[in-house]
């Protein structure tokens, strides 16, 4: 247990523009605090206050060689070629080991030594800076950060090559936040396509998550859609039959039985999501309409 609360985000919209705010990329992992407290033992918390080292020892390594008295705040990640990937990082709490390392990426500094949180931003920051060059270890990384809003509107890009940033955080420069206070702002990245939809998941009251497919690949599923645009379907839906897989419904109780559609039948739903990641919904997606075409011959 630690006695660093870490900030919390408050989502919105849109980057607060102004004088003050500071920028940087939300990539898709678990938020952590990676400890090494006086006495030199190094732990790994998240930010419900729970202990993450049995999970990543290495982790626990690298907080053993920060100096002693450290707290820093940051998000557990999962590198890949192209970034990061968080179904991955899940993969990791099964299987207790360092086949796949993780990395810490840092954005700041709690304490060093001292209690920093009572410091500006920029002056945790140029510390930060320092403890990372002088670690140097390629598994502790230091996040990006802009004072430039157009540059930091670029992270939130649908085409942006780089997979597993799931927003942009945005900070003043000022003191560390209490965590009841929700002082950072967070906008989610977006992105809105069309996906085949495959099937249903019954829901109460008439409602549904629509079972949604990306060539023949299933990816996930909707939130509930209900009213006219669950009705827009009744006719086919009522041929629906159980599926022989279940589907991966993304924060909800992991896989679910799911009625699929006929054969043949040809049904394209508008969405918007946030994270694809290696071709699974990160969280479901939202429906926009419906792109209903005839069955085949």
């Amino acid at each position: 247990m630690t006695e660093f609360a870490p900030a919390r985000l408050q989502a919105t919209k849109e980057l607060p523009l102004g004088e003050g705010w500071l920028y940087e990329p939300k990539f898709d992992g678990y938020r952590g605090l990676l400890v090494n407290s006086a006495s030199g033992k190094g732990s790994l918390w998240s930010r419900n206050d729970k202990d993450l080292g049995r999970w990543f020892p290495e982790l626990i390594a690298l907080a053993g060689r920060l100096p002693r008295g450290t707290v820093l705040d940051g998000e557990i990640v999962m590198p890949t070629p192209t970034g990061v990937s968080f179904l991955a990082l899940q993969g990791r709490l099964a299987s207790l080991g360092r086949e796949s390392p993780v990395a810490f990426i840092a954005f700041d500094v709690l304490r060093c030594g001292d209690d920093l949180r009572g410091r500006a931003l920029s002056q945790r920051r140029r510390r930060l800076l320092r403890l990372v060059d002088e670690v140097a270890d390629t598994s502790l990384q230091l996040m990006a950060q802009t004072s430039d809003r157009d540059a930091a509107l670029a992270w939130l890009e649908e085409d942006l090559s780089i997979s597993g940033i799931e927003g942009v955080v945005a900070k003043l420069d000022e003191p560390y936040p209490k965590p009841e206070v929700k002082r950072w702002r967070k906008v989610r990245r977006t992105a809105t396509m069309e996906l085949a939809v495959r099937g249903f998941v019954p829901e109460a009251n008439g409602a549904m998550r629509l079972v949604l497919a990306d060539g023949p690949n299933l990816v996930g599923t909707t939130y509930p859609i209900a009213g006219a645009d669950a009705k827009a379907i009744q006719s086919i839906a009522l041929n629906a039959t159980p599926a022989e897989h279940r589907i991966w419904a993304p924060f909800e109780d992991g896989r679910r039985d799911w009625l699929e559609l006929p054969s043949g039948i040809e049904l394209v739903a508008e969405v918007t999501v946030t994270t694809l990641d290696s071709g699974t919904l990160r969280q479901p997606a939202r429906f926009v309409r419906w792109r209903v075409r005839e069955p085949s011959e």
